[in-house]
């Protein structure tokens, strides 16, 4: 069975194609199919979030090992999925301007709509070559398990003193609200995140709300 907010996209996506079908002149809003599909709109509980503080009290803690830190400042500056993080392979990086380093998001098959450039902070350059000098790091990125990654947030969680629980999950959302509240605009964070368009407007009203200044 579907879940519910999964079920409320689907027939939001097919309302949609009908009423651009109707705009085409294909149908009139008198026989458009879709027009006696009550669509309820499921609203999902909004996520924990790191605060700025919180940030930094975690890249603190993960400064000691260029593992840790790596993993840590990439996950706030890319908000990458943490399937993407097994995938990136040494030479997605280009380093080639180091004030500038950019990393290439690549998929492949049907996700390859989800390709993208993304432009790193001039810190993670060296950051990156120091793990990849002491760890032996050749071709995949991360060689470890998603229980090692989740291992990982959590011990520097703890050593940071946070009570939340620290996951690549949270920190793909903490990136979309930081970069919101640095002046970016919330269609090229959700391009940023990778996100389907079938997805967005749903994310755009998570977003928005997370980034909003309290009441």
């Amino acid at each position: 069975m579907l879940a519910a907010k999964t079920v409320s996209r689907k027939v939001a996506a097919l309302s949609n194609y009908f009423l651009w079908l109707v705009a085409e002149g294909v149908f009139d809003h008198n026989t458009n199919p879709a027009g006696t599909i009550r669509a309820v709109r499921v609203t999902s509980p909004l996520p924990d979030l790191l605060f700025e503080s919180e940030c930094q009290a975690l890249l603190r803690a993960a400064s000691s090992d260029p593992r840790t830190y790596f993993l840590v400042l990439l996950l706030l500056e890319t908000g990458l999925k943490k399937e993407e993080l097994f995938e990136i392979k040494t030479v997605n990086f280009d380093l080639s301007n180091r004030y500038a380093p950019e990393l290439w998001v690549k998929h492949t098959g049907k996700k390859v709509t989800k390709d993208r450039k993304l432009k790193l902070p001039a810190e993670l350059a060296p950051v990156y070559e120091e793990y990849v000098k002491k760890y032996g790091i050749d071709e995949i990125v991360f060689p470890y398990t998603p229980r090692f990654i989740e291992m990982l947030l959590t011990e520097v969680a703890h050593r940071a003193g946070l009570q939340k629980k620290v996951t690549a999950g949270i920190l793909r959302d903490t990136c979309a609200i930081r970069h919101l509240k640095r002046g970016e605009g919330i269609e090229r964070v959700l391009l940023r995140l990778g996100l389907s368009e079938t997805t967005w407007e749903d994310a755009r009203v998570k977003y928005e709300k997370l980034a909003k200044a309290g009441i």
